[in-house]
């Protein structure tokens, strides 16, 4: 193989791979003492949104996530779909993400087989899109 070839083949690779992008589904606490969380997901066929191992993070100044600063989650609940913690002031909960996808209603067509799992977190499946707003590459709901 030519060079120009090798380097126009590496040349997509990279434009390729850099078209990956990801939103995260978060909630953040943004009071001065810590709240009770309590939510579940449903067990589907195909790619959850919502996964079995969400992350808690501390929030930068701005309120935007601290990916340097994961903190402990203790969860309470100890079946495999519900889950309930402390979530810390001033962090935030990422709980379920898509790739390469635009979230814009829990009803829309999900590409690469997503399924929309979450049932409740105080709120009902059927409430989620008033309380999650897209915002900076999340979708969101916060907690004043």
């Amino acid at each position: 193989m030519n060079k120009t070839k090798t380097y126009s083949i590496i040349a997509i690779i990279f434009f390729l791979s850099a078209c990956s992008w990801q939103e995260s589904f978060i909630l953040k606490n943004n009071l001065s003492s810590a709240i009770i969380v309590s939510y579940s997901i449903s067990q589907v066929d195909g790619f959850a949104i919502f996964d079995n191992q969400p992350n808690i993070y501390q929030s930068t100044k701005s309120g935007d996530i601290n990916w340097e600063k994961e903190l402990k989650i203790e969860d309470k609940d100890t079946s495999e779909l519900g889950f309930q913690f402390a979530l810390p002031a001033n962090s935030i909960l990422k709980f379920g993400h898509l790739s390469n996808d635009n979230y814009s209603n829990k009803d829309q067509y999900f590409i690469n087989g997503r399924v929309f799992n979450f049932e409740n977190m105080e709120i009902s499946k059927d409430k989620f899109d008033s309380f999650f707003k897209k915002k900076n590459g999340y979708i969101a709901y916060e907690i004043k």
